[in-house]
């Protein structure tokens, strides 16, 4: 118990010394920085969007999509997954998709797959 005592003791006076010169306080050394005046407010904001739309650019080069998908086309979806992971990779459900969109082409077979693909659409009235 005394030890704790001595060590419960020796962090209460550490606690309590004051600090020591050693480290130089920058917050005294610099002066506060000026406001800039009412005017110069539209361009300041102006300066602000074009530096936050570089952020924006350099960040996410696409933007988020959202599309609807029939239990067969999640199928499909899966079905390359699992062949992409048989060859080494880790793929998810939006690389799937943007490496078939990259390989498809156009033609009598990109024309009969939009058409089996709108006769699953619901969104369309049929007479």
């Amino acid at each position: 118990m005394s030890k704790q005592k001595n060590q419960v003791n020796d962090l209460l006076a550490a606690i309590k010394r004051q600090p020591t010169n050693a480290t130089p306080a920058k917050a005294e050394a610099e002066p506060a920085p000026a406001k800039r005046p009412q005017a110069e407010e539209p361009t300041k904001r102006a300066a602000t969007k074009s530096a936050s739309a570089e952020k924006k650019a350099k960040s996410r080069i696409g933007k988020p999509v959202q599309f609807w998908m029939h239990d067969e086309d999640r199928k499909l979806v899966r079905e390359l997954s699992a062949w992409l992971a048989g060859q080494g990779l880790r793929p998810n459900d939006s690389m799937v998709i943007r490496a078939v969109l990259r390989l498809a082409k156009t033609g009598g077979g990109l024309i009969e797959a939009y058409w089996e693909a709108a006769k699953l659409d619901g969104r369309l009235k049929r007479d």
